[in-house]
C-alpha cells in the first residue's frame, strides 16, 4: 500500500514499509496521488508493482524526473543524465550544454518557470552555424560558449553604491545588485545591447554641404534656447555603429521607418541585418571581425555612446568571442528601444519572434524542396543508367 501525507513543505508518505520524504511540488504531488490511487485499486500483483515502480521515482529527490513532468518537451537519458529536447516524441539528437542545465535546476530552485529556456534552446537548435559546427565536431563546444554568455552575471555598480549608502553591507548590497547580463524573452529570444552613436549632422541636398541636422529655436524676445530640435520620439533620430561607424560591411535597417538599401544606419523599431552568413565570421576565437555586434551589459560598459536595448534571435548567432565579458557576433537583430529617447511604439516580442518563426518556416521549406529536387535528380540518373 502506498501513503501520502504532506507536512508542511514536504510529502512524506511510505510505499510499502519502504518510508519516502521529498521536497513539496503541487506537480509532482498531484502525480504521487494519481499513481496512489492505481497501486491501492490494483486488482493483480504485476498492476500494483507496476505502479509502485513508477511511484518510486517521484518520491526521491530527483530534479530530472520533476523537470520532464513540468515541461514534457525534455527528455533525460537515465543512461547518460544527459537532457534532450523531444517533440512529437522525435528526440534531438544534439544535447543541452551543462550551463543550460544549471540555469533550469537555478529556475527550479526559485520555483520560476524555465519554459523560456527551452524555447531558447529550440531556437539554438535551427542555426545553421551551430549544424556546421557539429558536423565539424565543435557543436557542442559552441553550445557551451553560449549558454554560458546567457549566464553571465553582472554586478551593476550603481546600484550597489545606492545600496551600500541605504546601509546594507558590502556583501549584501553585492548580492542584491547582481543580475544576469541579458535577458531572455517569454518566446526564448535574447533581449541584449547595442552601443551607437547619434548621427547629429546631415548633408543638404542642393550644396552636398554638412549641416546641422536639428535646428535649435530661440526666445525672440530674451534670445534663450526654447528647444534643442531633437524630434520627440527616439524612431525619428538616427544612429551608427559606436565603433565602426561607416567603416565595414553595409547592412540592411528595414522597418516602416527604414532604408530600402544596406548602409551603416541604426534606427530603433528596425531589423538590422546582413545580407548573408558570408559576411560573419563564425571562429569564436576571433575578435574584431566581421558581423553585427551585440552583447551584456559589460561589454556595452567598455564602450561610450547610446544604448539600445536589441532582441536576438539564437538562430542568428554566428559566433561568441566572448562568453565571459559577453560580446557575440549575429547575423540579424531588431532594435526594440533607447535609453536616449522616449519610444513613439511599443515594440513587442512575440512579433519579432513571429517574423524568425516565419523565417525558419521558409528555410524548411526550401530545405525540403531542395532535398526534393535532389532525390529526382538522382531518380532521373538513375533512370538514364538504366536505359544504357
Amino acid at each position: 500500500m502506498i501513503t501520502i501525507n504532506v507536512i508542511e513543505d514536504r510529502i512524506v508518505g511510505s510505499i510499502g514499509e519502504e518510508p519516502f520524504s521529498v521536497t513539496y511540488n503541487p506537480i509532482v504531488y498531484a502525480k504521487m496521488i494519481e499513481l496512489a490511487e492505481v497501486a491501492n485499486k490494483a486488482e493483480t500483483f504485476d498492476e500494483y508493482m507496476e505502479a509502485c515502480k513508477e511511484f518510486s521515482t517521484f518520491s526521491v529527490e530527483d530534479y530530472t524526473v520533476l523537470i520532464q513532468s513540468k515541461n514534457p518537451d525534455i527528455y533525460v537519458s537515465k543512461k547518460t543524465g544527459e537532457f534532450f529536447l523531444k517533440h512529437n516524441n522525435v528526440i534531438s539528437s544534439i544535447p543541452m550544454p551543462k550551463a543550460l542545465v544549471e540555469r533550469i535546476y537555478e529556475s527550479m530552485d526559485k520555483g520560476l518557470d524555465f519554459s523560456p529556456l527551452i524555447k531558447m534552446w529550440t531556437r539554438w537548435l535551427r542555426n545553421p552555424i551551430l549544424r556546421e559546427k557539429t558536423k565539424s565536431g565543435a557543436g557542442s563546444r559552441f553550445s557551451e560558449r553560449m549558454f554560458n554568455f546567457i549566464n553571465m552575471k553582472y554586478v551593476h555598480p550603481k546600484l550597489r553604491d545606492k545600496f551600500i549608502a541605504d546601509g546594507f553591507s558590502e556583501q549584501v548590497a553585492t548580492e542584491k545588485s547582481t543580475m544576469y547580463q541579458v535577458k531572455i524573452t517569454n518566446e526564448g529570444l535574447i533581449n541584449g545591447y547595442k552601443v551607437s552613436k547619434e548621427v547629429l549632422d546631415k548633408f543638404d541636398t542642393e550644396t552636398g554641404e554638412r549641416v546641422d541636422r536639428y535646428k535649435r529655436t530661440f526666445n525672440p524676445d530674451t534670445g534663450e534656447v526654447e528647444s534643442d530640435g531633437i524630434p520627440a520620439i527616439v524612431e525619428d533620430r538616427l544612429f551608427q555603429p559606436a565603433i565602426m561607424g561607416t567603416s565595414g560591411d553595409a547592412f540592411y535597417c528595414e522597418g516602416s521607418n527604414g532604408y530600402a538599401n544596406p548602409g551603416h544606419f541604426i534606427k530603433v523599431g528596425c531589423v538590422h541585418r546582413l545580407q548573408s552568413w558570408d559576411q560573419v565570421n563564425t571562429n569564436d576565437r576571433a575578435s574584431c571581425v566581421p558581423g553585427l555586434h551585440v552583447g551584456g551589459l559589460m561589454y556595452i560598459a567598455n564602450y561610450s555612446g547610446e544604448i539600445h536595448n536589441v532582441f536576438i534571435d539564437p538562430m542568428h548567432i554566428g559566433a561568441i568571442p566572448d562568453d565571459n565579458t559577453g560580446a557575440i557576433r549575429c547575423l540579424q537583430y531588431f532594435v526594440h528601444s533607447s535609453l536616449v529617447g522616449v519610444n513613439g511604439s511599443i515594440y513587442h516580442s512575440s512579433k519579432y519572434a513571429a517574423m524568425t518563426d516565419a523565417e525558419w518556416d521558409k528555410m524548411k521549406e526550401e530545405a525540403v524542396k531542395l532535398k526534393g529536387e535532389e532525390a529526382q535528380k538522382k531518380l532521373d540518373e538513375s533512370n538514364e543508367l538504366g536505359s544504357l
